[in-house]
């Protein structure tokens, strides 16, 4: 027999479950634009039947509808290759940025960078070789080398400043990263107790996932989410996220359901961070061309590097190139032997041998040259020891340099800059030699930049792929409130129903008239 408030029952759960939908997608509209929100579904699903017995067997009586759950909508593998590709994207665009800064340290779109300042100086050196008794022209010499070794100075100190900062970046990076690991630990807490009781804890999934982006910004993140074995009647997931290289033994778990791994900041040989576990001691693999944090140190301990070596050996080229010109003459000063013109500041010019400490950082004009630029070698000393009134040729030898090494061909025959043959620099030129330098820094920009662009392309299709899961659509959401009004409004009529039945039933029926 069906029990005579049954029909109530049904229409209470038909208005409670409609409005549970309601009150969702009021939910979905008023998170429209907010950073991270995933949509959410009203899953409804009838209640169990109401079992009678008519005519010697059971007949199932549907007893309406309740909420199964609500859920988010969420991709997990679009999730997962958002992630991968996008912290793949932060990798290109910090590696760009990083080495375009690098490039505006060497300023060559102004006059006032190195190439400017060798020019002025061969410039100058080919007016002095003009008239090489003019004392003005020797000062102008004097000046335009000591504005080119200013020049190296300064594009050394930048790129020591750089390093400097990028080290100063990973050690924010890495506290960053024990920031997020705590907040999602903590939130792995929430959410666990919250699916233990049988709830579904969206909010707390969408703060989670938007954590889990942002420290894909800094580094590779791989999440695993597994069923925990020990709910069978409830889902209740385990979470782990792996950081850094996928494929490294063990996994380099960050998080494990309830518990954050932190990372610290050693120091290696250079003074600069390494990442470190804070417990094992051991280095982190991050893996390749993945995140923020992997751009900075390649930068800082690989390309900064190189780049600082190949400013090295041309401010070692240069040197070497004049020096070896310059000690075979003399200016106005009769000296016993002829000088460098460049040397490191610091170890004592030894006429006849060339300065092999000299670096971007040390290359220093000849402080007896700094003293008195009558010193300036002009001409070549001859048989008797002196130099010939006027004579200009070491003048001219050095200015010509420009353009190439015609001009030492018998000192590199004879193996003065190494090996029998070798040059100060193995190009045309001193400009020659910059000018691929500075080239090859130009390519290094642009194929950042295209890998930076071509990534934020892919990763612009996911994010659209991902927002077309889990973003809300205002015409869809006004659409449902429609529909789920209309149906609020018909379990109301049905309440209205059974209670004139029951009025019936109260009122009319086992009255004796």
């Amino acid at each position: 027999m069906i029990p005579t408030f049954f029909g109530l029952e049904l229409a209470l759960r038909a208005l409670e479950t409609q409005q549970s939908a309601l009150n969702t997608s009021g939910h979905n509209i008023a998170n429209a634009n907010a950073v991270g929100y995933s949509r959410q579904l009203t899953d409804m699903k009838a209640t169990l039947p109401y079992v009678i017995s008519y005519n010697g067997k059971d007949i199932s009586l549907g007893s309406g509808v309740t909420v199964a759950s609500i859920e988010r909508a969420r991709d997990v593998f679009v999730d997962r290759q958002y992630r991968l590709e996008f912290t793949k994207g932060e990798y290109w665009v910090s590696r760009a940025d990083l080495i375009s800064k690098v490039e505006t340290v060497f300023n060559e779109s102004s006059e006032y960078s190195i190439s400017g300042d060798l020019d002025r100086f061969w410039a100058a050196y080919n007016d002095l070789a003009t008239n090489p008794e003019n004392t003005g022209a020797r000062s102008v010499v004097q000046g335009r080398a000591i504005a080119l070794t200013d020049t190296f100075h300064y594009v050394a100190q930048q790129l020591d400043d750089m390093q400097r900062n990028i080290n100063d970046n990973i050690l924010n990076q890495v506290d960053q990263i024990n920031l997020y690991a705590e907040q999602i630990k903590e939130l792995n807490m929430q959410i666990k107790n919250a699916q233990i009781v049988g709830d579904f804890p969206n909010d707390l999934l969408d703060r989670r996932d938007n954590l889990v982006d942002e420290l894909s910004k800094i580094a590779n993140i791989t999440v695993i989410e597994q069923r925990d074995p020990r709910f069978t009647d409830r889902m209740v997931n385990t979470y782990t996220l792996v950081i850094g290289s996928e494929t490294a033994v063990p996994k380099q778990v960050l998080v494990q359901d309830q518990e954050a791994t932190h990372l610290k900041a050693g120091v290696d040989a250079n003074g600069f961070a390494m990442i470190q576990w804070a417990i094992a001691g051991t280095d982190l693999d991050l893996g390749a061309q993945k995140g923020l944090l992997l751009a900075n140190i390649e930068v800082r301990d690989n390309y900064i590097p190189a780049i600082r070596a190949e400013l090295d050996k041309i401010a070692q080229g240069v040197a070497n190139a004049i020096n070896a010109l310059h000690q075979t003459g003399q200016g106005m000063v009769v000296e016993t032997d002829g000088i460098s013109l460049f040397t490191d500041g610091v170890t004592a010019d030894t006429p006849g041998v060339l300065p092999s400490g000299i670096t971007a950082a040390n290359i220093t004009l000849n402080q007896l040259i700094q003293d008195n630029p009558l010193r300036i070698a002009t001409g070549a000393i001859n048989a008797a020891g002196v130099v010939k009134s006027g004579d200009a040729t070491v003048a001219s030898a050095i200015a010509s340099l420009r353009d190439g090494w015609a001009a030492l061909t018998d000192m590199m025959g004879a193996g003065v800059f190494g090996a029998a043959g070798q040059k100060p620099l193995d190009a045309v030129s001193i400009s020659d030699f910059y000018n691929a330098f500075i080239a090859g820094i130009g390519v290094n920009v642009q194929t950042a930049d295209r890998m930076a662009v071509a990534q934020e392309m892919l990763v612009y299709q996911l994010a659209v792929q991902r927002e077309a899961v889990s973003g809300v659509n205002l015409d869809e959401e006004m659409t449902n409130l429609v529909k789920y009004q209309k149906s609020y409004t018909a379990a109301a009529r049905l309440v209205t129903m059974f209670d004139d039945m029951l009025e019936t039933i109260v009122k009319g029926m086992g009255i004796t008239r």
